[in-house]
């Protein structure tokens, strides 16, 4: 008995020792209030609210347009419940003079020497008033100039009253004044274009001349016109036909870039191209025309005219030869001739005999149209086929004939001759 009321006194006593030690404890540190009513009143923008996270709100946006809007909010508390930031409230104070007081340049994340300019920034609601025991919804966004380069811009956002001066509270922490941060992602634009060769000016097509037989050149310029870095640019042509409706045609084969290819057009630049043309011996005169393809990685295609006129006249060009007298195959004639002048063909056997006769007029085309996009020019060149009959409509025999044009080229009268061997 008296070992149990040993013990229990012992641990009576160990009990009163570790509540003292509490006690003490706890009188050793400074006790302070939590901060709830503050003099002047406080608002706060809530950083978990709208479209912020973290005190940070994030836009995307395009180089050339804006970003889309987001939203922050602003609350006036009048109770413990509305103190989003616990730093402090006060019931009955409206707040009637809130602004921007601050809205630093956007800075690139990755290079800080590139930014969007403060003045982007666009408040899309107004501040005031704030009542007590209220919130405002605000939008905001931000324009992004053409060019901007791709990237992840930020930027710090400062409210503050103009009447009510900034504050402190019991525990150090500011009142009336708060501040948010805008994270801007620029979005990657992959542009490029074709520029003349002397001017920044747009190139809408491309005119060479050359004469048959000879090379011809000219020169466009690539500009990347985007905000990103481009890869893998290359220029393409197709065959050029000719416009007078003869079906000859400058083969793609035989027109060349160089640079082949521009493996990497930084932001901003130009590169030069150089355009060759092998033009084909004997092709006749005129424009042949196709397109020039701007291509690259992640790149909109780009396409503009592209013409090559042939000068000098030419002589007389067969389509086949020797041609064929079988499968009803024709033999198809082509020369030159000036626009609405008349023409004469006639085709002799080796006895010298007239086997085919043809003549017409060159189509002069179209023009004071009352829309001049309607003009149509004339030919240049004419195409005749002979469909390997006499002028009985009976089929010739296989053997050489003579080809005789008498046509009207560069203003003057000219005969063109040339041989054309039938096979039976």
């Amino acid at each position: 008995m008296t070992v149990r009321i040993f013990l229990r006194s012992l641990r009576h006593r160990a009990w009163l020792t570790v509540a003292c030690t509490a006690l003490l404890s706890l009188a050793t540190v400074p006790s302070v209030a939590p901060a709830q009513s503050v003099a002047g009143g406080d608002f706060d923008i809530c950083d978990y609210c709208g479209n912020l996270v973290g005190n940070v709100l994030r836009l995307r946006g395009r180089a050339d347009f804006g970003t889309n809007p987001g939203t922050f909010v602003l609350f006036n508390a009048s109770s413990v419940e509305q103190d989003v930031d616990g730093d402090g409230f006060t019931a009955g104070i409206d707040f009637t003079n809130l602004f921007i007081s601050s809205v630093g340049d956007f800075q690139n994340v990755a290079d800080p020497s590139r930014i969007i300019e403060s003045a982007n920034f666009v408040l899309g609601d107004a501040l005031n008033p704030l009542r007590n025991g209220f919130q405002n919804v605000v939008r905001v966004s931000v324009r992004i100039p053409g060019g901007t380069p791709a990237g992840i811009y930020s930027a710090s956002v400062q409210i503050r009253d103009s009447v009510r001066a900034p504050g402190v509270n019991p525990n150090g922490e500011q009142l009336r004044i708060d501040h948010f941060v805008i994270e801007i992602e620029v979005l990657p634009t992959f542009a490029a274009d074709l520029v003349r060769a002397d001017t920044n000016v747009r190139a809408d097509s491309l005119r060479i001349a050359g004469r048959a037989g000879q090379t011809a050149r000219g020169v466009i310029r690539v500009a990347n016109t985007g905000n990103v870095n481009l890869s893998n640019v290359h220029l393409e042509s197709t065959d050029l036909v000719a416009t007078s409706g003869t079906g000859l045609r400058i083969r793609r084969e035989r027109i060349s870039f160089a640079p082949e290819a521009l493996p990497n057009l930084s932001l901003a630049d130009t590169q030069r191209v150089v355009v060759t043309v092998r033009v084909p011996p004997g092709l006749l005169a005129g424009d042949y025309r196709g397109e020039i393809l701007l291509q690259g990685d992640s790149l909109r295609p780009r396409r503009i005219p592209f013409t090559v006129s042939v000068q000098t006249p030419g002589d007389l060009v067969f389509e086949t030869n020797p041609v064929s007298g079988q499968n009803n195959d024709r033999a198809v004639i082509i020369f030159n001739a000036d626009p609405g002048t008349r023409w004469e063909m006639r085709i002799f056997d080796m006895l010298a005999l007239t086997t085919y006769a043809a003549e017409g007029t060159v189509f002069e085309g179209s023009t004071g149209t009352a829309d001049p996009l309607d003009d149509i020019p004339g030919d240049q060149a004419v195409r005749v086929t002979w469909p390997l009959q006499n002028g009985r409509g009976e089929n010739v025999a296989g053997g050489m004939y003579y080809v005789v044009v008498n046509a009207v080229q560069d203003g003057d009268s000219r005969q063109l001759r040339g041989k054309l061997m039938v096979i039976r």
